[in-house]
């Protein structure tokens, strides 16, 4: 494990290198009421997926898009967090107010600055949700309430747009539908509506499991063993071997509606430098040569019967060898002739 991988994740250990003795280290006390009060006007923000965020370009770009580069002093404080200094209350009011933000593609928590902060922290974020699907009879500020409520703190409803503004905590999964049940008012009857919820200006999260920490990619009920991720990068690459084999047995061969069985159409190669090979019309077709490509009457001759031979009645006897003049013939099973003499392509006749 290399040093940036063990940056934050020591005190998670769980197992005996979790245990070993650490060095601890304590500091004497000091009156740090001044070096408080400089940070009266700075926020800290978190990065939900540390590993896809640039946290040294994000301090660059966001003072840009808050329009407030020229009064707000930015640093980097490492495992995915920074701050921002401001000048004016104003410019942090304002920044605070716009909430959210994302930075490549991910979203971004912001929060003021304050003594003993979690590890975690800031873990909120405000998000404006549009809420589809609530009854007209019961559109009112009760309802969008006690669904804000439900989702976390509910900062402001606008029932003109029929949406409500929620504090989410980013600890906990996102939720983009549910049930509610209507108990008071008339025509309520126990009924139940299916509504659903749209957070307004947000940009990435898991699908499985809907955290804003981490993509599908990462995410802990559908990560697989090195074993099963490494099987699955090899599949491709033999089945890209065996499309090879498939497609050059099918130039050579040609496809014949036969396609996926490639080794029953092969090359046949002489010791020549002629050529031969079996259509699937199952004629043996040769060209002009100086040695013969046929080595007699031995056990390893290289001419096979073809399954359409033997469907035709054709024996391997049948086909009698060329002669000295390298050109490949084939005999009728009774009488025939024999065109031309050593040179162009014989023309046979089948059986009678």
């Amino acid at each position: 494990m290399s040093q940036s991988q063990l940056l934050g994740k020591s005190g998670d250990l769980k197992n005996a290198e979790g245990t070993r003795k650490r060095l601890k280290i304590s500091v004497p006390h000091f009156d740090n009421t001044e070096l408080i009060k400089q940070y009266d006007k700075t926020i800290i923000g978190r990065c939900m997926n540390p590993e896809a965020q640039d946290v040294k370009a994000l301090i660059v770009m966001l003072p840009k898009i808050w329009k407030v580069e020229d009064r707000v002093a930015g640093t980097d404080l490492g495992l995915g967090k920074f701050q921002f200094d401001f000048v004016e209350e104003e410019d942090i009011e304002t920044v605070l107010k716009s909430q959210p933000f994302h930075f490549d593609y991910w979203m971004v928590a912001l929060a003021r600055w304050q003594p003993k902060m979690p590890r975690d922290f800031p873990a909120a974020i405000p998000f404006w949700i549009k809420i589809l699907g609530v009854p007209l009879e019961f559109w009112d500020a009760p309802t969008f309430q006690s669904i804000g409520d439900a989702l976390g703190e509910t900062v402001e409803v606008d029932l003109d747009y029929g949406r409500i503004k929620v504090i989410i905590d980013t600890r906990k999964e996102l939720s983009f539908d549910t049930t509610v049940d209507f108990i008071g008012g008339e025509f309520h009857e126990g009924d139940e509506a299916f509504i659903s919820l749209n957070y307004e200006k947000l940009f990435g999260f898991c699908e499985t499991c809907l955290s804003l920490s981490h993509s599908v990619d990462y995410c802990p009920l559908t990560v697989k063993s090195p074993q099963k991720k490494k099987e699955v990068r090899e599949l491709p690459i033999s089945r890209q071997e065996d499309r090879a084999r498939s497609y050059k047995g099918v130039v050579i061969n040609g496809d014949g509606g036969q396609h996926g069985k490639g080794r029953e159409y092969r090359e046949y190669l002489g010791k020549g430098k002629g050529k031969m090979y079996e259509e699937h019309e199952t004629k043996w077709v040769g060209y002009r040569s100086n040695r013969t490509s046929y080595r007699g009457d031995e056990d390893g001759s290289r001419f096979r019967s073809s399954r359409s031979d033997r469907s035709r009645g054709y024996t391997a006897e049948e086909r009698t060898r060329p002669h000295q003049g390298g050109a490949a013939w084939i005999k009728p099973k009774s009488g025939g002739r024999r065109g031309g003499s050593g040179g162009g392509r014989d023309s046979t006749e089948g059986p009678g």
